[in-house]
């Protein structure tokens, strides 16, 4: 019985046998057929099957004042954007109608980013700050449209709208013109980078630098495992301003006030207005304001944006330009205190040089006015700038280039013309060059421009630009350049009607009348933080370098500014009679065209107190009446805030003492409406 079940057991080993054969015949066969007939075919679907990385933008760093009040962040937002992996199909204008509608948006816009190129690790952004029900739709559709991702990201803010607006700058999508310049720095085309202020100068430091999550997906674009993130982000660092952002509200209310009033109360029609006070010891801006005022979250929100746009636009208005330091005027005779230092480092005046001034002056053959008809009689350098008298600087104007009622005895007017003429202008322009007015001055605020100078030309019967700088290299060679100029043109440079400065410059002007003759570059950031802007990591320095100018001669012009405004003589002692503190300042007054009508420009520029100064300021507010009803005025209130909120007790001013009153005040509403 037992050799039978054997035997029957034999029998069946080889067919046990055949089955394993074949059966390991059939996985050679089909392993064959895999490596051989379908291998570029599995390759190609394993390469789809595959590790990708998803950019993790970084967090942009923090904008802080000087007491670290926050004034720009970041919100979280989920945006929706499109990862095109290799051989796959691109999505369909019907998917793209079809997302656009469940979205609740027009499919234009998503189908321009969709087309853009774009890379797996660099993907289109199609849509910015997704709402619940778009994040829904996209999360229960993920498969109808292969390719897209909900990702996590920030939207810039700004807490107090217009408040510094023109300083902070905001954040924008990268142009197409910029994508190269951009990509050269290793950014991501979707990165937002900053536009105008600090938001542009500071942008490689607030910037960051990008992380990325390692992704493995399916052939159909969808993230199916999170392998790991490789490299981190690294958030931007944040920076502390110089500027106490409850001044810089008070100052921005009360310029906007000062403009209403003086369109109703006066009939100008006021299109700007500027103001900027700088520390004198520092170069710190303590306020820079430029109106009208711009918010920078319209440039961030597109709704937003649009409902501004007429007004952002309006070229007249041009409420987009920081005209603090890129819209140059007249400086009229704000610049007398300087062209007094011209002459008395020149060696033509002595502080103790008199002149009789009877209302006019004959220069050459053109009888040149006093702004008053009868003259102000005896007259030195000091009260030249307590009265601001015209005649002492026409006569200062024309000494420079050695004309006493005529060119030098025994020369040819011919040789005087094209050379003293030349040399005197020379002398006037490269002093007040020297003081700040004319070259950039280096603050960290993109938009700055240079100062102009111009003589008239009499071959084109039209002003032609000087070249300061041009100039002296010419004369250092013993030549000159061409200048086709008339013989007043000195007189009148000396009053200010030769030349035009940014509020900034005149500012820098008065903080080194201030501190006795020392530029200081002018900043706007502080120090620069920790990402958590806890800890400083470093501190700004500022480049500093001293004119020198004898100790004697700078009483002079400080004397004559503090005499202007306590003096019963001087320009602007009605406005700072019964003041708290002494004001050193001066006035001046200008005409100029504005969109092709004459008009006049109000300006004051001075420091305060007058001893041991603290910050220097300068206003400017042109279209208004042909006095400095406008500029000191306003620069009075400007100054009161400034003390009153560096009292020992803070400050009484209601926008000093609460965010909440700047986002209910004159300045704020009015911005904010404005469309």
């Amino acid at each position: 019985m037992l050799e039978q079940e054997d035997n029957l057991r034999l029998k069946r080993l080889p067919f046990i046998y055949l089955l394993v054969f074949l059966a390991m015949l059939g996985l050679v066969i089909r392993l064959g057929v895999l490596q051989i007939v379908h291998r570029q075919e599995y390759k190609e679907a394993a390469n789809q099957v595959q590790y990708t990385k998803i950019p993790l933008l970084p967090r942009r760093g923090y904008l802080y004042d000087a007491h670290m009040r926050l004034l720009a962040y970041n919100q979280p937002v989920y945006n929706l954007v499109y990862m095109r992996v290799a051989k796959m199909p691109p999505l369909t204008q019907k998917q793209i109608s079809q997302l656009a509608k469940g979205l609740g948006v027009a499919a234009k816009p998503l189908q321009a980013a969709a087309e853009t190129e774009h890379t797996c690790d660099d993907p289109a952004i199609l849509l910015e700050a997704l709402n619940e029900k778009q994040i829904a739709y996209v999360s229960e559709h993920q498969s109808q449209y292969p390719g897209l991702r909900i990702v996590e990201s920030t939207r810039r803010c700004y807490p107090y709208g217009p408040l510094a607006g023109h300083l902070l700058g905001y954040v924008h999508p990268q142009s197409p013109e910029e994508v190269a310049y951009y990509q050269k720095k290793h950014y991501l085309s979707s990165q937002r980078v900053g536009l105008t202020g600090v938001e542009e100068s500071y942008e490689a430091l607030l910037q960051g630098s990008v992380g990325y999550e390692v992704w493995k997906i399916n052939p159909f674009g969808i993230p199916t495992r999170l392998m790991g993130v490789d490299p981190q982000p690294q958030a931007g660092q944040s920076l502390r301003l110089t500027f106490d952002s409850r001044l810089q509200a008070e100052g921005q209310n009360l310029v906007a006030q000062e403009v209403q009033r003086v369109r109703q109360q006066q009939g100008q029609h006021l299109v700007d207005a500027e103001a900027v006070m700088l520390d004198v010891h520092t170069g710190a801006v303590k306020m820079m304001i430029s109106y009208p005022y711009i918010d920078p979250n319209w440039f961030v929100n597109p709704i937003l944006y649009k409902k501004h746009s007429h007004y952002l636009n309006n070229p007249i208005l041009t409420p987009a330009i920081n005209h603090s330091l890129s819209s140059p005027r007249y400086p009229g005779s704000t610049v007398k205190p300087i062209n007094i230092i011209a002459g008395l480092m020149n060696h033509v005046i002595t502080p103790s040089t008199t002149i009789f001034d009877e209302g006019h002056e004959m220069v050459g053959t053109y009888n040149a006015h006093d702004w008053k008809w009868n003259g102000h009689g005896l007259v030195d350098a000091k009260r030249a700038i307590e009265v601001s008298c015209d005649t002492f600087m026409y006569d200062l104007g024309m000494w420079l280039a050695e004309w006493h009622d005529h060119q030098p005895a025994g020369e040819k007017f011919s040789y005087w013309y094209t050379h003293e003429r030349i040399l005197g202008l020379q002398k006037l322009f490269d002093w007040e060059w020297k003081f700040g007015l004319g070259p950039k001055t280096g603050i960290d605020l993109p938009g700055e421009v240079t100062g102009r100078f111009y003589t008239d030309d009499v071959i084109h019967h039209d002003i032609a630009p000087y070249d300061v700088v041009g100039m002296d290299k010419a004369i250092a060679k013993g030549k000159f350049l061409p200048n086709h100029g008339l013989l007043y043109d000195n007189a009148f440079a000396a009053i200010g009607q030769m030349q035009e400065f940014t509020p900034l410059q005149l500012a820098v002007s008065a903080m080194m009348i201030a501190n006795g003759g020392e530029f200081i570059t002018p900043h706007i950031v502080d120090a620069i933080l920790t990402p958590d802007g806890k800890k400083v990591v470093q501190t700004v320095a500022v480049q500093r370098h001293s004119l020198h100018i004898p100790k004697t001669y700078m009483r002079v012009v400080q004397e004559g500014m503090e005499a202007a405004t306590t003096h019963k003589e001087g320009t602007a002692t009605r406005f700072f009679d019964g003041s708290a503190y002494k004001v050193a300042g001066k006035t001046g007054t200008a005409e100029i065209s504005q969109f092709g009508k004459k008009t006049d420009i109000s300006l004051f520029v001075g420091y305060a107190p007058a001893i041991h100064p603290q910050v220097a300021i300068a206003v400017m507010v042109p279209g208004s009446a042909g006095t400095s009803d406008a500029a000191v005025p306003l620069a009075k209130k400007l100054l009161d805030a400034y003390f009153c909120l560096s009292a020992p007790h803070g400050s009484n001013h209601s926008l000093a003492n609460d965010a909440t009153e700047w986002l209910q005040s004159f300045a704020y509403r009015t911005t904010e409406e404005a469309n």
